[in-house]
């Protein structure tokens, strides 16, 4: 299965992306010097390019968001607890621990004494 582009947006994510998008063709307006009169097909364009552009990439943000609650990045803890217990009770650490004994690495050559 494909990977959906775009997900069901939030009303939130769907008025900042317009809100930013506005401000991105305004920037458009101002850096390249054009007449909103005479260039309103181009700028329509650049709005509704930058718009999906925006809203794509914060339903993107939500969705790491997801991901990073699943899986938290945090330091082990010698004493456990706390929020950086949750590191030590992470299920996948096991299961690359496994993987390390099952397949080990190439040991490094011992070198020779020089006598």
């Amino acid at each position: 299965m494909g990977r959906v582009l775009l997900l069901r947006p939030r009303r939130g994510e769907a008025l900042a992306s317009v809100f930013l998008a506005f401000i991105a063709t305004g920037l458009v307006v101002l850096v390249y010097n054009l007449d909103p009169i005479l260039d309103w097909t181009l700028l329509v364009g650049v709005w509704a390019g930058s718009g999906a552009v925006i809203l794509y990439l914060l339903q993107n943000q939500r969705q790491n968001e997801k991901e990073f609650q699943k899986h938290p990045v945090s330091f082990p803890n010698p004493e456990g607890g706390g929020i950086l217990g949750e590191y030590v009770n992470r299920p996948w650490q096991s299961e690359l621990a496994e993987l390390g004994r099952r397949y080990p690495g190439k040991k490094a050559k011992k070198q020779k004494k020089k006598d």
